[in-house]
């Protein structure tokens, strides 16, 4: 599906400012425990009566285990995962080549990557 201006715009926002709109698929969650400790990351998972909890976004696959039962509150955490400013550490050609990925679905045959 080619992308609209409204996309790619959305698309640059999302990457500028990764707070301002948060899909609920990657909405992070503080977790306030019986003991008042608070747990601020990303519920992957609920099953029996244990969360799943990615805490750190450049470790997806390590999840710490929290029992439901040890949970006093659970609430939407305003702040992303993804930290803002991360086009700051790419040069122009960085910054297209990231776009045209984005945009084309890592289709190298894309029309984006042309004169790549």
């Amino acid at each position: 599906m080619p992308a609209t201006a409204t996309s790619l715009h959305d698309l640059v926002e999302n990457i500028i400012e990764p707070s301002k709109v948060i899909s609920d698929q990657y909405e992070t969650h503080q977790l306030e425990k019986t003991d008042g400790s608070i747990i601020i990351g990303r519920v992957v998972s609920e099953d029996a009566g244990v969360y799943q909890v990615m805490m750190n976004a450049f470790a997806p696959t390590q999840l710490t285990p929290i029992k439901t039962s040890e949970v006093k509150s659970k609430k939407t955490y305003p702040i992303s995962m993804m930290p803002p400013a991360l086009l700051n550490t790419l040069n122009p050609d960085e910054v297209l080549d990231l776009m045209a990925y984005l945009l084309s679905a890592g289709n190298p045959g894309d029309k984006a990557f042309a004169g790549k």
